[in-house]
């Protein structure tokens, strides 16, 4: 079998790269060793904004949007001693219907209200999300898709194959041997990644960090021991245990993680009395265990993520304690900053040594996201843990209250940001890449709740709204454009060299917007990733120095 791209995992990663090569004119194979009818992982359960965006393009969005949750349930982050117990902050959400109700940009009043996307952030888990890419991919006549698929090795050709081949050598499930060739392999499978074991390339970082036991339980009475408006995520705290509980459908699927140190061994928490604990019932109350497991939380960075052709992303790249649920939506980030560069090369678009800009560009970026979310995972463990939580937290008369409502605003604001995490959304920028022609300017710092927008080259383009209907990135290109804020710059000298050269170039003409405090400069080009690679207030004079770095020609200086 012979492709242009291989991938292997049909994750939600390894999916959202494929159909983005593919809409780019990339023939892919995907291989994955599940079957397409097996049930996903149910621990990833919040679709980023900067990921919906990503949807809106290959049209999935409404999809997603529409899957898990029913319309009207909230999904509100609670803190109580327990599920039935007394509640200790909350973080207030709006249900879907709530959202649509006050318009679909924003649902003024809530956290995420003011964020700068077309696409707030989705409550959904990822065994309702995966399916739904599956099929999606399947619309995609340049992607075949290969089920019940075993990766078994991979042999990179590149120095006896002037152009380069990968081979890989898979088995299908009736044990019948699968080789596929490809100028360009992507391993998108999972932290226990066979592809990076096969590169040779190391995990760094922090090797544990917690424990935690999961279940995916089955019962439609956990809803009704809410006291109040139930939640989509209900963190509980006592001194016997703590806890998550995650509603999966809202109605009778539910995540239920137990947190405990790395100091303690599995069998130690006993699964069905840790249950009940974090759910505050006693013996008489029952459910189905659908799925269970044991795990341990990390923040561990492939040392590298390229050799040669083959490639690493998402888990086989990066692994961190699943704290402002990051970590897939992470992974889809750097199949959306490899997917271009890859299609430019393969286009013929660009050189191959844009490739490079892939690990310059998000390893750094890897390495700042973790440690944000890793800093936000031990500040909440450090005020969780079970020795610190005073017995009279779970009491009803006024030093109980008192003493929650103490506790109640350190937890909120120490999580609020991570549950309205514009920062890791749209703030992180690449200022040290070989395919940006940067102009001297500093990009603002960002934390994990919070960021400026900005057009410093290397930043996010900062979003706006052309009309009601329109967002800016409906109407930028699929390859670079041209956004310009004064219709007396002609571009046509810019068209002439981009075209002359292959590179792909569309002109955007736009009105001042609102709130462009960001806006320093009458033209910005817009990378493929919506990254800002150059501004200025006039073409530059030299166009094919600027266009010889931005398609992987580093002879040019930078600045």
């Amino acid at each position: 079998m012979d492709t242009q791209v291989t991938v292997i995992g049909a994750g939600p990663v390894g999916l959202t790269l494929a159909m983005d090569l593919a809409q780019r004119g990339i023939d892919v194979v995907v291989v994955e060793s599940r079957s397409e009818d097996d049930p996903a992982d149910a621990k990833c359960n919040t679709v980023a904004a900067r990921t919906m965006e990503v949807f809106r393009q290959l049209g999935v969005a409404d999809a997603v949007r529409a899957a898990g949750l029913s319309d009207d349930f909230p999904t509100d982050v609670l803190y109580c001693t327990s599920v039935a117990g007394e509640e200790i902050a909350r973080i207030i959400q709006p249900s879907r219907n709530e959202r649509l109700a006050r318009g679909t940009r924003s649902a003024p009043g809530y956290l995420d209200s003011h964020w700068p996307t077309p696409e707030p952030v989705v409550r959904v888990s990822q065994l309702y999300l995966n399916p739904i890419l599956f099929r999606h991919a399947r619309t995609f006549e340049r992607i075949t898709l290969l089920p019940d698929t075993k990766f078994l090795s991979h042999e990179d050709a590149s120095y006896e194959d002037v152009g380069g081949r990968v081979v890989a050598t898979c088995q299908s499930k009736a044990g019948e041997s699968v080789t596929i060739n490809s100028r360009y392999l992507i391993g998108c499978d999972g932290g226990s990644s066979s592809v990076r074991s096969q590169m040779g390339i190391r995990l760094v970082g922090d090797a544990e960090i917690s424990k935690a036991r999961t279940s995916l339980v089955r019962s439609k009475a956990i809803k009704d021991l809410f006291p109040g408006k139930p939640a989509w995520m209900a963190w509980a705290l006592n001194p016997r245990t703590t806890g998550t509980v995650v509603a999966i459908d809202g109605e009778e699927l539910w995540l239920i993680h137990r947190t405990f140190s790395t100091s303690r061994e599995f069998e130690s928490v006993d699964r069905d009395q840790s249950i009940r604990d974090v759910l505050g019932v006693g013996q008489d109350f029952t459910w189905e265990v659908v799925h269970h497991q044991d795990w341990t939380a990390r923040r561990l960075i492939a040392e590298r993520f390229r050799v040669d052709n083959v490639f690493l992303c998402g888990d086989a790249a990066h692994i961190w304690i699943p704290f402002a649920g990051y970590g897939m939506n992470a992974g889809i980030a750097d199949g959306m900053n490899l997917s271009w560069l890859l299609a430019a090369v393969l286009n013929g678009q660009a050189d191959e040594r844009i490739l490079e800009a892939h690990e310059q560009e998000r390893h750094p970026i890897t390495e700042q996201v973790s440690k944000l979310a890793m800093g936000k995972a031990l500040e909440y463990m450090e005020r969780a843990q079970q020795r610190a939580i005073p017995k009279m937290i779970e009491k009803r008369h006024l030093i109980g209250r008192i003493l929650r409502n103490r506790i109640g605003k350190q937890l909120y604001d120490i999580n609020a940001p991570q549950f309205a995490c514009e920062g890791l959304n749209f703030g992180y920028y690449y200022d040290d890449s070989p395919i940006i022609q940067y102009d001297g300017s500093p990009a603002p710092s960002y934390e994990m709740g919070s960021h400026t927008p900005s057009s410093v080259p290397g930043c996010r383009m900062p979003h706006f709204w052309i009309d009601d209907d329109t967002s800016l990135y409906d109407a930028l290109g699929k390859g670079y454009t041209l956004v310009s804020f004064d219709a007396a710059i002609a571009p046509d000298a810019f068209v002439e060299a981009a075209r002359r050269r292959g590179f792909p170039l569309d002109v955007l003409n736009c009105e001042v917007p609102d709130h462009s405090e960001w806006l320093q400069t009458k033209l910005i080009l817009v990378r493929p990733d919506r990254h800002v690679a150059w501004r200025g207030d006039a073409l530059p004079d030299d166009l094919d120095l600027l266009l010889d770095r931005l398609s992987g020609k580093f002879n040019s200086s930078p600045g």
